[in-house]
């Protein structure tokens, strides 16, 4: 923890130290602290994903249609909040937006449960998607101020890692849990949002300076108080050497869209938007395939696999972008998706859809632990977490739009098509990752 004086902000509700630096290693207590409060939100968030469709069917007597628009409205609520999230949390402040995350994830589940009427259940789904959009973005600027520096391809890695445990355990104990009923459901789900909160008390989420920070326990205190300007949820110490900067004021060049989008993150996130395409038609149409080639009750050992497979090549990975830059890991992501997603048209035995697993996990997974760590390096330090929303924004918009494309291309050519379009589709991202993206990353340190 810092040892720095407290500093008051220019017009903010609360202190905030002026120059926190992080202490020790990559696995600090506040680091840990973010990964931990993420699985639990994450695992919230799927959890529900995967049993919420078929209680509202059972509960309502409505058609899946209507199910499928119960669970996608939460992400119309996640859609809008990360547009928000940065005003919100410039006039709020970062703690209370997430700690009254977490209790909105507390109650929404039993919301769920009590709800009368299918326009309820829609209403709280909405409430609980704009809840996630901003708490999770709370989160991930947390976790990247707990970074040094040098290690940050490293460890927004590992943070990423932390986001998958929660997305494939979620539906993993949703569908083991599908025939206790919904009530059980929303118990359990309300449980692991309290644990979360609990985290959340104990998590640091103030802004870090940008490294080198100097030694605060052996500086004096200073006649002259900093600046402090508070973006996206966290205040950063404006030195007084950046008024001598040849650069023009930040805020002076920003376009007024910036409050909602981080322009610096705007190019990667489109590019996630596009190759989350993939994988949306992997999550909404692999059972389909998988009943019609007769591999049995094989969906989710796909997902564990996939699981296991991003843990593993991450533990390479970050380091590798640290060192080489993000383009090593990019463009052979991209191909090896696109052979996942080739080898699932394929697949005519259990084995063949458990090799396609390990590529799409090689692939996908690498894209999407990748593309963050862009969105968070290419800006401003004070404005990581901002970047770190305008990624999550695009990978949202991805997957929501995803089912409806997916569903037509399965109308026109069947799941085998639908996988072999998609794999043709990411191979062509390629070149247009590399002229909107790509071509402009340093290579890393040597």
């Amino acid at each position: 923890m810092s040892q720095s004086p407290r500093r008051m902000t220019h017009g903010g509700p609360v202190s905030i130290p002026g120059r926190h630096a992080v202490s020790g290693g990559l696995w600090n207590r506040g680091f840990v602290l973010a990964c931990l409060a993420n699985i639990m939100m994450f695992f919230n968030v799927h959890f529900l994903l995967s049993t919420v469709a078929a209680y509202t069917v059972a509960r309502f007597a409505v058609g899946d249609s209507v199910g499928g628009a119960v669970a996608s409205v939460f992400i119309v609520g996640t859609l809008i909040s990360r547009l928000l999230a940065g005003p919100l949390i410039e006039r709020f402040g970062s703690r209370p937006l997430l700690l009254v995350g977490f209790i909105a994830f507390i109650v929404a589940p039993l919301l769920y449960w009590a709800s009368g009427a299918v326009w309820a259940l829609l209403l709280v789904r909405a409430v609980h998607g704009l809840a996630f959009g901003v708490s999770s973005s709370v989160i991930a600027a947390a976790a990247v101020n707990r970074v040094p520096g040098t290690r940050m391809s490293e460890g927004t890695s590992h943070y990423s890692s932390s986001t998958l445990i929660g997305v494939a355990a979620g539906p993993m104990v949703g569908l083991a849990l599908a025939g206790t009923g919904f009530g059980t459901v929303a118990v359990i789900a309300s449980a692991v949002s309290l644990a979360g909160l609990v985290i959340a008390l104990f998590m640091d989420v103030r802004p870090r300076q940008a490294e080198p920070a100097p030694d605060v326990s052996e500086v004096p205190e200073a006649p002259e108080v900093p600046s402090v300007v508070e973006t996206d949820g966290a205040a950063a110490v404006v030195a007084e050497e950046a008024a001598e900067s040849t650069s023009p004021p930040p805020e002076a060049a920003r376009p007024w869209w910036a409050r909602y989008v981080e322009p610096g993150a705007a190019p990667t996130a489109a590019i996630g938007a596009l190759y989350s395409l993939g994988y949306a038609g992997i999550v909404t149409f692999l059972a389909t395939l998988v009943a019609e080639r007769d591999f049995g009750t094989v969906a989710s050992l796909f997902f564990a696999v996939y699981a296991i497979t991003v843990l593993a090549s991450r533990l390479v990975t970050g380091r590798l972008m640290d060192r080489r830059g993000a383009n090593v890991v990019m463009i052979p992501a991209f191909l090896l998706f696109a052979a996942g997603l080739a080898t699932i048209a394929v697949a005519g035995t259990v084995a063949g859809l458990m090799a396609a697993a390990v590529l799409v996990g090689l692939g996908y997974g690498q894209l999407q632990s990748a593309g963050q760590v862009i969105c968070v390096t290419q800006v401003p330090r004070e404005r990581a977490g901002m970047g770190a929303s305008t990624y999550f924004l695009g990978i949202d918009a991805g997957m929501g739009l995803g089912p409806l494309l997916a569903g037509a291309l399965v109308q026109w050519w069947g799941t085998t098509g639908l996988y072999w379009v998609l794999a043709g589709f990411l191979v062509v991202l390629v070149p247009v990752y590399w002229l909107v993206q790509g071509r402009h990353l340093q290579r890393g340190r040597s």
